[in-house]
């Protein structure tokens, strides 16, 4: 595989991941919108779990990322983003 098709399947996988993210903020911003007589206590425990696995997917994409820019310019790259 050349650098630019390695580097096009890496910008691939990105829009995927952030599609991912945009699709389950939507799920909860709809599930939130259309609850009868608003949010309630379990509500807020069910959105504070989707924001920490938010965080978490989201993280784990910025490291995918970093490792595939530094694999692009030839630097090594730790996970978490410490070079």
């Amino acid at each position: 595989m050349s650098p630019l098709e390695r580097a096009a399947h890496a910008f691939k996988w990105q829009v995927d991941h952030q599609r991912r993210v945009a699709v389950v903020c939507d799920a909860v911003t709809d599930y939130l919108a259309n609850k009868t007589g608003g949010p309630d206590e379990r509500d807020a425990d069910i959105c504070g779990g989707v924001v920490l696995f938010l965080a978490a997917y989201i993280r784990h994409g910025a490291d995918v990322a970093a490792e595939d820019a530094a694999h692009a310019d030839g630097t090594t790259l730790q996970r978490g983003g410490a070079a």
